[in-house]
């Protein structure tokens, strides 16, 4: 394994942004670069939650296994995170890609980054962010999508949903026929349908439902850019594509994989991951929305599954390391 050097840094727009720079220590003047970008939620730039507490470092480990590979690796938390600024309650999709824009900017002024040759990982709601940014940076070397590639945010919610749905009328004894009676289709679709009525009727930064305050202006931002949309940036992407799913993942649905695989273009690749869950880690039981935090507080310390390294080696290989 390489030594590893971490440089922490910042980074101001409309406020401050605080990240980690993890850079291979070996004799050489210029590396490519990839820079992580965190699902939704409040991870910070290692992958760690205050509430719920999950401790996975997840990011982290991601990070210091590709610069193994060669690679700066950049991972920051996100606005209203960790060290970073900013409200939660008022930042958009947008906000994030212009934040992801910046990270690049950054990238391509540091002495050791080849600056064309920046490449970025999204997580989960990443990807999504991942492929707005590659619309707008035309010259991005390539783009690695691990859990939610091809779509837009509204299609995971439903299959989300749809899993809750499956299992409950799985249960068995008391707990299952309460959960049958207080959780159905009827119900989850109206909630559904007054959420989306209310968010086109706002336009502000948040609203309350039931006494919650909901970010607003995420979601309306994120609505607005369909799977249709997220597909064509795809396509027209001029550069490398990674996008891999597991099929025990609950937060995204596997089979939307196969739209990708259905894109007129060589330079994709779609792998899908027997056994790995939405956190990256190998998981063999069953499904689980209602304890699905459970499981990831169970696998908190797992390494990241050993078929995900393996398909990440071959293909930056492959693509950057051999020129």
């Amino acid at each position: 394994m390489l030594s590893i050097t971490e440089e922490f840094f910042s980074v101001k727009n409309d406020i401050t942004l605080k990240g980690t720079l993890a850079i291979p220590q070996i004799d050489q003047e210029q590396f490519p670069a990839i820079i992580m970008i965190n699902g939704s939620g409040s991870a910070d730039r290692d992958g760690n939650m205050k509430k719920p507490k999950l401790i996975t470092n997840l990011y982290k480990e991601l990070a210091h296994f590709i610069t193994n590979l060669g690679f700066i690796t950049l991972r920051y938390d996100k606005r209203s995170v960790g060290e970073s600024e900013g409200n939660p309650f008022t930042s958009g999709m947008e906000d994030l890609v212009t934040d992801v824009k910046s990270m690049v900017t950054f990238l391509r002024q540091h002495p050791k980054v080849k600056g064309k040759e920046i490449i970025l990982l999204g997580h989960s709601e990443g990807c999504i962010l991942a492929t707005r940014v590659s619309e707008e940076i035309e010259d991005i070397a390539g783009l690695i999508l691990l859990g939610g590639a091809g779509t837009n945010l509204a299609e995971p919610m439903d299959y989300q949903n749809q899993l809750l749905l499956e299992e409950i009328q799985r249960m068995k004894g008391l707990k299952g026929k309460l959960l049958r009676k207080l959780v159905t289709k009827e119900k989850i679709n109206k909630q559904t349908q007054q959420l989306h009525k209310k968010l086109e009727q706002s336009s502000g930064d948040f609203i309350r439902m039931s006494m919650k305050k909901i970010p607003a202006k995420w979601f309306r931002e994120h609505f607005a850019y369909k799977s249709e949309d997220v597909l064509h940036a795809l396509e027209r992407a001029n550069c490398p594509i990674l996008a891999i799913t597991g099929d025990k993942d609950v937060q995204m649905d596997i089979a939307e994989l196969s739209h990708l695989q259905q894109l007129d273009k060589n330079d994709v690749t779609v792998v899908s991951i027997k056994d790995m869950d939405h956190m990256l880690k190998e998981y063999s039981g069953e499904k689980t929305i209602l304890n699905i935090i459970k499981q990831y507080k169970k696998e908190a310390t797992d390494p990241i599954h050993f078929q995900l390294k393996e398909e990440l080696v071959t293909w930056l290989h492959a693509n950057y390391l051999q020129k």
